[in-house]
């Protein structure tokens, strides 16, 4: 998720290169037909999924600059030096109003035929469709230039579903990394779209390793905690993965909210300092080892947790019946209150009257008792 929340601003810096960079824009040509018809210069700049994203973003320039009858060129220009939307639409003659819907939308129909044509994947598509729709248009622009204005705080932007919610939480940890640690928005977004990212974003930023976490860590809990405030996520999700935000292995964190998190891959002991973390520690390897067991993803697992009608998709998409689920998820937090013991975060008598509550409670109130 978080990895393709960086394709519209990082395709607008590689379009900008990919067009002969600033000193090399004509300003003298006229937008017309011949303009409209010619085919958006082909980009190789950075990796396959930049290169890729500033295609997207060169085609959907020339889609915008045809509509609103001006180059390409002065539209790049105009979008790169501008201080918003208004100052560009200014310098191109335009109202903003339909500066915005020509460039944007042009960006969602570029993004939707690649979908298509199977060359996006479709969380990739997704999270490029959730940065449009929850980044202010200014906002999103002084992230491509890496500007301080793209530190203003964003308020939670309700997007549907759990992936949404998924796609939105990785959108503002990346951009509240940035701000953090004094990088680009779009630089610190595009190394966390990466499995190894934490290290490439060392590296980016100059940081130490253990800075970088820190920064991503805590950024991810205030995205996570305003979800949960806006009533995005269940007081228990977002009991839970705040916690393990502030406690479990980064990567491990980052992986399950993009959506390719392995739940068999060892998961150690997350740590504790305090009872609440402990518990949190408990359920959070409770449930990726239930995710293990029943071979589905680690976040559709948290999501069946929520409501009996997100427990009921989980079991129509495994194919595994309520008792199954709920069997497995019991065999998970009975293993995370072996390893919170092993590690002397729990007292036996603390363990002995939690996995009492293990027999007797229901699915969806099981995680409650150890959130919280």
């Amino acid at each position: 998720m978080v990895g393709g929340a960086v394709v519209v601003a990082i395709a607008l810096v590689a379009g900008f290169v990919a067009l002969g960079g600033a000193d090399r824009l004509r300003t003298t040509e006229t937008a017309n037909a011949a303009t409209c018809h010619q085919p958006a210069p082909a980009s190789s700049q950075g990796t396959v999924a930049e290169a890729e994203a500033s295609q997207i973003l060169l085609t959907s320039l020339q889609a915008a600059a045809c509509t609103l009858k001006v180059s390409r060129e002065d539209l790049v220009r105009a979008l790169g030096r501008g201080t918003g939307i208004a100052d560009a639409a200014q310098t191109l003659g335009v109202a903003p109003a339909a500066l915005q819907q020509a460039v944007l939308g042009s960006i969602t129909k570029a993004v939707d035929a690649e979908e298509a044509a199977g060359k996006l994947t479709p969380t990739t598509a997704l999270a490029v469709r959730t940065l449009i729709d929850v980044v202010p248009p200014d906002q999103l622009l002084a992230a491509v230039r890496g500007d301080q204005g793209a530190c203003k705080k964003l308020p939670w932007k309700s997007v549907g579903d759990l992936k949404q919610i998924a796609a939105e939480i990785g959108v503002k940890t990346g951009l509240g990394a940035a701000c953090a640690l004094h990088v680009s928005p779009l630089e610190a977004v595009a190394a966390l779209a990466d499995p190894q990212g934490l290290s490439g974003l060392a590296t980016r930023s100059g940081a130490s390793q253990a800075v970088v976490e820190k920064a991503v860590r805590t950024a991810m809990e205030q995205a996570i905690n305003d979800a949960a405030a806006a009533g995005a996520l269940s007081g228990t999700e977002g009991t839970v993965l705040a916690a393990a935000a502030r406690v479990a292995p980064v990567d491990r964190i980052l992986a399950i909210v993009r959506g390719d998190d392995d739940p068999c891959a060892a998961f150690p002991w997350p740590g504790s300092t305090s009872q609440s973390e402990t518990l949190a520690g408990i359920a959070l390897v409770g449930v990726v080892d239930a995710a293990c067991q029943l071979h589905v993803a680690t976040f559709d697992m948290f999501a069946a947790l929520t409501s009996q009608a997100e427990l009921d998709q989980l079991i129509a998409s495994s194919g595994k019946s309520q008792t199954e689920i709920e069997d497995a998820l019991r065999t998970g937090l009975e293993k995370g209150l072996t390893e919170a013991q092993d590690a002397g975060a729990m007292s036996g008598i603390e363990a002995l009257l939690l996995r009492a509550v293990l027999s007797q409670v229901g699915i969806l109130d099981l995680l409650k008792n150890f959130a919280g």
